[in-house]
C-alpha cells in the first residue's frame, strides 16, 4: 500500500497562521451551573478537546469560549401534560446556546460565528470489552491520558453536584438550569483564521499500513446513523480529528483525512422491548489532496449521551442496552396495585381512610394528580394504581425497544488493524450481528 501521508501539503493557513474551516464543531463544556433566565444571558465554557489542523494543534483543550443563551422555546403540549401528570409543573423548555468569542492563551480574543445547539447533560465514552488490553504507541498513550485528564479537570461534575441537580429536578416547581459540565457541539459557520500552531510535531510522512502495531484514530461521524433507518450497504463517512503519529514522531495520518465505509448490518428496535443495534466498518481512507486507499477500520469506541444507554459488543456493534433498574418500578407498581385492595379498620370497626396508602396508589398511576384523585375513594385509588402498573409493565416488557441513534459529529475511535480477512460477500469475516 502506498504511503498515506506522503507528499501531503502543509497545514492550511501556511506560516502566517492556521485556519479551522467552517463545519468543524467546537465541543465545549460549561464551567459552572447556569440557571436559564433570558435570551442573551452570557455564559462561559471551555473546549473539552483540542482542535487540530493537519498535523498541528491550534487550540488546546481548556481554551475559554464565551457565548450566550440564543433561544428559549416552548414546551410541546404532550410533554407538558406528561410532566404535569408526573408532578412536574415546570417541564424543561427547548433552550439553545451560541458561542461567539474565543479567548486565547495570551488574553487576545477571536470572534466566532457558530450554529446554536442544545446541551447534553452527561455523556459517556463507551468502548469494546477488553479494549484496554490492546497495544498502542507510548507517545499516543501519553497524549490520550493527558487529554482525558484535561477533560475531567473541568467538564465532569462531581457526585454532590449531580445529586443536587437531581434533587432540585424532583421538586414540583424549579427553575431550568444547565448543570456544570453540560456539553455543547457548536458548529463553526465561518472559518476561524490566524491561529498560531501550539506545537509542531516532527514529520516523516509514511503510511500507517507500514506500522506493525494496531493503529487507532480519533474521528467524528459526518453521517448520522440510526438503527431504525440504517440499511445494509448504506455509505458511512467520518473525518479524522486528531493526527496520528508513530512512537518516533512520524506523521501517519493527518487531521482532515476522510474515512469511507458502509453499514455492515443493522437491526431496528422491535416489540417485546428488543433494542436496536448497528454495525458499520470503514473500507477506505482519503488524506487531504491524496487518493483513497483501502483499509479495514472497525469502531472501538463511541461517545454518546449517557441517557441513551449505548454499549459496544465484542464485534464492535453499537447497541442500546436497557438498564436492569427498569424492572424496579414495575415491581413497585404491581405491589402498590395489589395492596390498594387492602382495607384497615379502626378499633370501632370503622373503615380507615388510609390517606397515605391511597396517595401511594394514585402516585403510581398519575403522579401528583393521581395522589389527589385517589383520596376520593378506594375504588378510584385502585383503578389508578392498576392502570399505572399495567402501563409500566407494558412499556418495560412489551413495548418497542430503543434504537441506536448516532448523530452527525459523534466522536468515534476507529481501529485500522486488519481482522482476519473478508468473506466472499465483502463482509468482515466472523463479525456478523447475532
Amino acid at each position: 500500500m502506498a504511503a498515506l501521508a506522503q507528499d501531503a501539503p502543509p497545514a492550511p493557513g501556511g506560516p502566517a497562521g492556521a485556519t479551522v474551516p467552517s463545519g468543524v464543531p467546537l465541543r465545549v463544556a460549561l464551567e459552572r451551573r447556569v440557571r436559564i433566565q433570558r435570551v442573551g444571558q452570557p455564559i462561559q465554557a471551555r473546549l473539552v478537546e483540542p482542535i487540530y489542523v493537519f498535523d498541528q494543534a491550534v487550540l488546546p483543550a481548556g481554551s475559554v469560549v464565551e457565548g450566550h443563551v440564543s433561544a428559549i422555546g416552548g414546551v410541546p403540549f404532550r410533554r407538558r401534560l406528561a410532566a404535569i401528570l408526573s408532578g412536574n409543573l415546570t417541564p424543561p423548555r427547548e433552550v439553545r446556546a451560541q458561542f461567539d468569542a474565543l479567548v486565547l492563551g495570551d488574553g487576545s480574543r477571536l470572534s466566532l460565528r457558530t450554529s446554536p445547539s442544545r446541551g447534553t447533560a452527561h455523556t459517556a465514552r463507551i468502548s469494546k470489552p477488553g479494549k484496554g488490553e490492546r497495544n498502542q504507541s507510548a507517545l499516543q498513550d501519553t497524549r490520550d491520558k493527558l487529554h482525558e485528564a484535561a477533560i475531567r479537570a473541568f467538564a465532569t461534575p462531581g457526585k454532590m453536584s449531580r445529586l443536587k441537580s437531581t434533587l432540585l429536578g424532583m421538586l414540583p416547581y424549579h427553575r431550568q438550569a444547565w448543570s456544570a459540565g453540560t456539553l455543547f457541539n457548536d458548529v463553526l459557520e465561518e472559518p476561524l483564521t490566524g491561529l498560531a500552531p501550539i506545537h509542531v510535531e516532527e514529520r516523516n510522512h509514511q503510511g500507517a499500513a507500514a506500522e506493525p502495531e494496531t493503529q487507532e484514530v480519533t474521528a467524528r461521524l459526518l453521517t448520522a446513523i440510526s438503527s431504525a433507518t440504517a440499511r445494509k450497504g448504506a455509505p458511512v463517512e467520518a473525518v479524522v480529528t486528531r493526527p496520528l503519529f508513530s512512537a518516533d514522531g512520524r506523521l501517519l495520518i493527518p487531521e482532515g483525512s476522510h474515512l469511507l465505509g458502509d453499514i455492515v448490518e443493522a437491526k431496528p428496535a422491535r416489540r417485546l422491548h428488543r433494542n436496536g443495534k448497528v454495525l458499520f466498518a470503514f473500507r477506505q481512507i482519503r488524506v487531504p489532496a491524496g487518493d483513497a486507499q483501502s483499509i479495514q477500520g472497525y469502531v472501538e469506541g463511541v461517545e454518546a449521551d449517557f441517557g441513551a444507554h449505548l454499549v459496544l459488543d465484542s464485534e464492535g456493534a453499537t447497541r442500546a442496552s436497557s438498564p436492569k433498574s427498569r424492572f424496579i418500578f414495575p415491581a413497585i407498581a404491581a405491589v402498590a396495585a395489589g395492596l390498594s385492595f387492602h382495607q384497615d379498620y379502626n378499633a370501632a370497626g370503622v373503615p380507615d381512610m388510609d390517606i397515605a396508602g391511597r396517595a401511594e396508589s394514585g402516585a403510581v398511576g398519575l403522579g401528583l394528580i393521581g395522589t389527589v384523585l385517589a383520596q376520593t375513594s378506594r375504588t378510584v385509588a385502585s383503578s389508578i394504581a392498576f392502570a399505572g402498573a399495567g402501563f409500566s409493565i407494558y412499556s418495560t416488557f412489551i413495548a418497542r425497544g430503543e434504537d441506536v441513534v448516532l448523530p452527525a459529529n459523534t466522536p468515534v475511535k476507529v481501529s485500522l488493524k486488519p481482522r482476519g480477512g473478508e468473506d466472499d460477500g465483502g463482509q468482515p469475516a466472523k463479525r456478523r450481528l447475532k
